[in-house]
């Protein structure tokens, strides 16, 4: 995969996801509630992944796997890739919180609500896939 490919690779794939989420008239599931908090339950547990992930490159010293992406120039972008995944995971958390505050007793989730929150979650989704792949491959090289 290209580096260009590599940097935009969720914002593209999570716009196309949230047109095709609007144009097939998607809904969440009928029981928002729970779903919402089991999203939000799985939105927290991979943003302090990323969250742990970062305090863990951060402490590593340079003679270590740190010292090497440092010299190859890539730290810039693995730091912007691990900041847009706590970011896309914090967004992620704070739009399924606010979907309990658009819940009403007698009707569901507005559409664009709904929109918003798939575009959202593939986005969250696909940066920290990116950041894990790229941790991996960090692990098992030699």
């Amino acid at each position: 995969m290209s580096l260009t490919t590599e940097k935009y690779y969720p914002f593209f794939l999570a716009a196309v996801a949230g047109c095709l989420w609007w144009y097939f008239s998607f809904l969440l599931p009928v029981d928002e509630k729970e779903f919402l908090a089991a999203a939000l339950s799985l939105g927290a547990v991979l943003t302090g992944f990323i969250a742990t992930a970062q305090a863990i490159l951060m402490a590593l010293p340079n003679e270590s796997a740190m010292g090497r992406i440092r010299s190859t120039g890539y730290l810039p972008n693995l730091t912007s890739y691990i900041g847009t995944a706590l970011y896309g995971g914090m967004l992620f958390c704070a739009v399924d919180l606010a979907g309990f505050f658009l819940l009403d007793s007698s009707k569901r989730l507005p559409v664009l609500f709904s929109v918003a929150w798939a575009t959202i979650s593939v986005f969250a989704a696909l940066s920290f896939f990116r950041v894990t792949s790229i941790m991996l491959k960090i692990m098992r090289h030699p």
